[in-house]
């Protein structure tokens, strides 16, 4: 009698488990590291070019995207691929991409680049290491380019011209690539 009711809890167990099957997420040394390091080259980069306005404007990007992610985590309540909670949206993908975007709005896509390429490997490597979905850093990196996109703003060193002839006008404005 006892194995019949072992085996009946086990099956009803079985049954109820969720349809897609459970992982255990390895160790992610690269994207942990990362979701560090990124932050501190937009942070050093503001330090370098002596501009402490852009270095509140990352600070305030960073708390936006943090507390809108930590909020969304939250009320989505989305699982991981190991079957826990609050994988959607990832925080390490959120990080680092408002301090890539951060960079990128405050000082041009040149000096963004090298940012960009290590925030896309981190989210590479929290979905390889199977501690998100594709879709949780995906979520991630745009709140996390959102925030940067709505808390910065670039330093001026964009040049305008204008231009008046006998039958048109024009205006240009560049900033630097």
């Amino acid at each position: 009698m006892r194995t019949v009711l072992l085996c009946t809890a086990f099956g009803a167990a079985a049954l109820l488990q969720p349809a897609h099957s459970q992982v255990v997420a390895k160790p992610d040394p690269v994207g942990d590291t990362l979701s560090v390091v990124v932050p501190l080259l937009a942070a050093g980069y503001s330090l370098y070019e002596k501009d402490t306005p852009g270095l509140r404007e990352l600070g305030y990007t960073l708390l936006v995207s943090q507390g809108t992610t930590e909020v969304l985590k939250r009320v989505v309540d989305a699982p991981r691929p190991d079957g826990t909670g609050r994988g959607f949206p990832s925080g390490h993908a959120s990080i680092v991409f408002a301090s890539s975007a951060f960079v990128h709005e405050r000082y041009g896509l040149r000096q963004a680049v090298p940012l960009y390429a290590l925030s896309v490997w981190t989210a590479y490597s929290r979905v390889h290491t199977e501690h998100h979905f594709t879709r949780d850093v995906v979520g991630g990196a745009v709140i996390g380019v959102g925030s940067a996109f709505l808390m910065t703003h670039p330093v001026a060193g964009g040049q305008a011209s204008v231009g008046v002839g006998a039958h048109s006008a024009e205006v240009h404005y560049s900033t630097a690539w």
